[in-house]
Formats: structure tokens, sequence, C-alpha cells
């Protein structure tokens, strides 16, 4: 402990040095002094009396017109944190807000910025995050402009170098003997004698040099076997120790629900719950079938939803004191994250559950401790919903050109589906023109897509062309060179072998001439 402790006594103390560079002695003493106490009053969890001196010391710092530094910040944020005084946490954010702008060397200030826009997310201040974060970013930008500067004197510095070496061979060149033009072509065609005399003498000894070469290519082929044979060897024993010493000391796996048995799952679960053991036991029960992702307040929730796109989703009603309904909420009405199914944890019963499901238009609610075998069932149906869903979105694909024609109700869907049909006849029509349209990312779009119909769009264009191919061969609306134009294939030849591998039979079987045409 006491080893720990001298460590984050020197570092607090070098940061403050570094950004008191030149203060008396007797101030940096106070300093270090006033920090060594912050420090020992922390580790000995006395938040109380650690607060009274925080105050005092921010008072020091004040009357000697010191600075914050970005160390001493995260200290002080962190007592108050833990004494949950959200009003002088403000005042000392607001203090360390002003002390960057005032700080002319742009490393510092970038420090004590990001470590505040780390403290405002603690503390639950977005606004003063995001002033701080475009601050952050221009000092950034200040930092990247002044080492380009340094790069572009560096620069010169070379170029200058090079030019006085070139100005020196230059000057070093006139110094050499110059032959006459005669001279040159003289020694030029000797040259060139010499070459083709050697060329032609190569030539002729091709069959020996040719048979020298393999015999070295077999010595190498030899030795890099036997090279490759003992580095398997050396793998293997490397490999068997490995494995023992794994058996030995089982505490080499951090987390038990973290590591895959096989392959690992291509499905994503986003947890938002603050709760670590909560977490830790929903883990257990669905790290088989998802990777886990976790998320502890709203912001963060709202950010990787959208991000990440996650297959399935797990909130609490309450994330650090806030409604996590209000998270499920949104998350259900973004048209970017609303096919994502919700699976929502309350502790209350019955109908009151219920209703906080139906607030935040959760799929499937659970009150909390949760059930085993109730939440496995539960998640397992949702998976199967969506497969129903696809297979739903198939039939529906088949009687889409049809008379017997259904409506989609889902409006993402709807709109792909319209898109598609009205440029059947544009063989270069692809997703991003759709995602275009639909003012969606092409990842996005794909992933979503995915989800809601088990199709990639090239899959789900090319099967709406096909079944519309079918319907005009069936009413002979032409013959299969003018129906694979009119469906955007760039040739008969590739229409004719996707209609047989769709459909399993050939074009010319759906489609005969009129009676009185040959």
């Amino acid at each position: 402990m006491l080893h720990k402790l001298r460590i984050v006594l020197f570092i607090l103390l070098t940061c403050v040095a570094e950004s008191l560079f030149g203060q008396p002695s007797a101030v940096l003493d106070t300093l270090g002094n006033r920090l060594s106490l912050l420090v020992q009053l922390s580790q000995s969890s006395n938040y109380e009396q650690a607060q009274v001196e925080v105050e005092f010391f921010r008072d020091f710092l004040k009357r000697q017109n010191l600075p914050i530094s970005s160390k001493a910040l995260s200290l002080m944020s962190g007592i108050y944190k833990a004494n949950q005084d959200d009003r002088s946490a403000a005042r000392l954010l607001i203090d360390a807000e002003l002390d960057a702008r005032q700080d002319p060397n742009f490393t510092t200030k970038a420090a004590l910025l990001k470590t505040i826009v780390q403290e405002c997310g603690k503390w639950q201040l977005p606004n003063q995050a995001l002033i701080c974060q475009q601050l952050l970013a221009v000092a950034q930008d200040s930092i990247t402009i002044r080492e380009r500067r340094l790069e572009t004197r560096s620069m010169q510095h070379q170029f200058d170098s090079l030019a006085a070496l070139r100005q020196r061979e230059l000057t070093e060149q006139n110094t050499f003997i110059k032959l006459e033009r005669d001279k040159v072509w003289l020694y030029g065609i000797l040259g060139g004698i010499f070459i083709l005399t050697l060329i032609f003498w190569n030539t002729r000894s091709d069959g020996r040099w040719r048979k020298k070469l393999e015999k070295k290519e077999r010595e190498w082929s030899l030795m890099h076997a036997n090279f490759q044979h003992e580095a398997n060897e050396t793998a293997i024993v490397a490999g068997v120790e490995s494995s023992q010493n794994l058996k030995a000391s089982p505490s080499a796996y951090s987390d038990q629900y973290t590591v895959y048995q096989g392959n690992k799952p291509e499905q994503i679960c986003l947890l938002i719950e603050p709760n670590r053991q909560v977490v830790l036991y929903l883990k257990s029960l669905l790290s088989d079938r998802f990777q886990i992702e976790t998320a502890n307040s709203t912001p963060e929730a709202l950010q990787m939803a959208s991000e990440m796109l996650p297959d399935l989703i797990v909130c609490d009603v309450l994330i650090n004191g806030n409604a996590g309904i209000e998270i499920a909420r949104q998350i259900k009405l973004s048209e970017r994250t609303n096919h994502i199914p919700v699976v929502l944890l309350t502790n209350k019963f019955g109908n009151e559950g219920k209703l906080d499901a139906l607030r935040a238009g959760a799929d499937a609610w659970f009150t909390r401790p949760v059930i085993d075998d109730e939440f496995d069932a539960t998640v397992q149906r949702l998976l199967d919903t969506r497969k129903l869903k696809h297979e739903q979105f198939s039939r529906f694909l088949q009687l889409y050109f049809s008379e017997n024609r259904v409506m989609l109700e889902d409006p993402f869907l709807l709109q792909t589906v319209q898109m598609i049909e009205q440029n059947l006849a544009n063989p270069d029509f692809m997703a991003d023109n759709i995602a275009r349209n639909l003012q969606l990312t092409k990842a996005h779009y794909v992933k979503k897509l995915k989800v809601l119909t088990g199709k990639e769009p090239v899959q789900l264009i090319r099967e709406m062309r096909l079944e519309k191919a079918k319907v005009l061969l069936e009413k002979r609306a032409g013959t299969p060179q003018v129906i694979a134009e009119l469906v955007g294939f760039s040739s008969p030849g590739s229409f004719g072998l996707a209609f047989k591998e769709y459909f399993g039979e050939n074009t010319l079987l759906l489609y005969s001439l009129p009676t009185g045409r040959l």
C-alpha cells in the first residue's frame, strides 16, 4: 500500500511541477504536501475530511493563481463523487474549464480538457462535456498544426541539406576529368561488345548452369524440409507445455463467462445494466448464443445501440437512478433501431411490470430475479419469431407479383420492395441506391434488411427480378430474351442460369410461342 501511495504521489507531483515550472519552491512544497494529504485521506476512505482539504486546496490554488492539473482534478472529483456532492463537483469542473481556457500550453490544455470531459460524463453533465469536447478538438488541432510546422521545418532543413550536398557534388564534378565524345562512343561500343560476348557465352553454357541451379534448389528444399520438421516438433512440445500450464493454473481465465467454446457467436446482445452481479448472471445465460456488450449509462447505451445494431437488447428499468424505460422507448422510436427486440428487467409484478413494458415498447419483460428457464425460453422465442418473419416475407415475395398480393405493414420493407419494383429494368440498381433514398448508411441498411428478411440486398433484388420474370413468362408477355431485359439481366444466358438455379426449371418450359408463329 505504501509503495502504491508513493507512486501516486510521484505522478501527481510530476504533473503539478510540469504545469507550475518556475514557481517558488515554498509554493511547490505546500502544493505537494496538500496533494499528499488528499491522497492519504482517499486511501483511508476518510472522504469527509478529504473534502474539507479539497476546499482548502482549491482556495490555495486561487490565492496563488495556479491552474488545476488533470490528475488533481480526477482526485478531487473522485472525493466529491464519494461524498455525492454534485454542486461542489459542478463548481470544480467550471473552475477547471476556466483554467483550461486560460492555459497557453496546448498540451497541458488538451490533457485537462480530456479529463474534464471524462468527469462530466461521470457527473451526467452533457452540456459542459460537449463544450469541453469542442475546446479539446480545437486544442488538438492546434497541437497537430504545431507538429506539422515542426515537420515542415525539419523537411525544409533536410531539403536545404540535400541542396547543399547537391551543390557540393556539382563542385566536385567540375574537378573530374572530362572525356571527349569520340572516346565515350568508343568505350561504349567496346562495353557493348563485351556484354554481347558475355551473353553469347552464357547462352552456350545455359545447360550447365541450369543443372547447377536445379541441384541448388534441391539442396535448399531439403534444408527447408528439415527446418520445418524441427520447427513443428518445437511447436508441438511448446503446445503440450502450454496446455499443461493452463490446466495447472485455472486462474488464466479472467472471466469464465466471456470465454466461448468453439466458434465465437455471430449475434450480439447489449446489456444495459449497472449492477455487475446481474451482468455476470445474464452473461452466463446468453454467452453461448451471443457476443455480450455492456453499457452503464443512458448516453453510452443509446450510442452503442445505434452504432453496433445488436441482435438483442436487455435493459433495466433503472440506470444509475434514471429511467431505463426511456432508453428502451427511444430505441423503439428510432427508425435506425426499432427492429431490435428489447427485453425489460423490472422490479414490479403483474400488471405494473406489464405496463412498464408497454410504455417502453419492449418485446418482453421479466421481474427480477430472473428465472433461468423462462428467460432462455423467451429469448429463444424472440429468435424463432425472427425466423418466422423471414418465412412470412419469403411467402410474401412469392405472391408479390400475383393477384394474391398481401401488403406489408413494415414501412422500411414496403419502401424497399417498392423501390426495387420501380427499378427492375435497371441492371445497375444496387443496395447503395436504396440506402441513399432511405437516408441510411449502406452497412446499417444491409444489416437491418438481413435481420427483417434474412436476405442480403443483392439476393432480394435478384429474387424479385426472377419472380417478376416468372409471371411475365407465364403470361407470355414476350420472349425470354425480352423478358430478361425487362427485369434487368444483362444477358439471356445469365438470366437462364439464374432462373434454372432459383426455380429448378428452364425458362422455355414456361414460355411457348403463340399459335401461327414460327
